[in-house]
């Protein structure tokens, strides 16, 4: 069950970031670069790595990640970063739990982690097109 959800995940993620290059500025697919990073190093590092390193170093790369769209959410006069910025600090706050947690609530903690990248990924896809459709291209300062 595991592998289709993987598997689900997976194709929604390229899905995404495929309808976000198309209708994004080279702006925005600087960001969408760095998602797809930040996952492709993070699903390495739990493939490969074992589970006490794995687990902070995918902590790590999730706060780099918003580190990253905080600061185009800043310079931008979209509004897709800022609501990406909130659900991946949603995610990066049960990360961070996941990491400090004992063994059993920390894989609920990093389960709900997971889930969060669905909304940050609809709200970009969602917010470049439909700035895309009203002919708003902003770019940051």
């Amino acid at each position: 069950m595991d592998v289709i959800f993987l598997l689900a995940f997976w194709l929604f993620l390229l899905t995404a970031l495929t309808l976000g290059w198309q209708a994004g500025n080279r702006h925005d697919r600087r960001v969408i670069i760095a998602i797809a990073a930040a996952a492709i190093i993070s699903a390495g590092a739990s493939l490969f790595l074992q589970e006490r390193i794995s687990l902070p170093l995918v902590a790590a790369v999730d706060v780099l990640l918003l580190v990253v769209v905080m600061r185009y959410a800043l310079s931008s006069g979209r509004y897709w970063p800022i609501w990406f910025a909130a659900f991946h600090m949603t995610s990066v706050v049960f990360t961070v739990l996941a990491v400090v947690l004992p063994p059993i609530p920390h894989m609920v903690a990093e389960r709900i982690a997971g889930f969060w990248s669905l909304p940050c990924l609809i709200v970009m896809v969602v917010g470049l097109i439909v700035d895309q459709r009203r002919g708003v291209n902003p770019s940051p300062t």
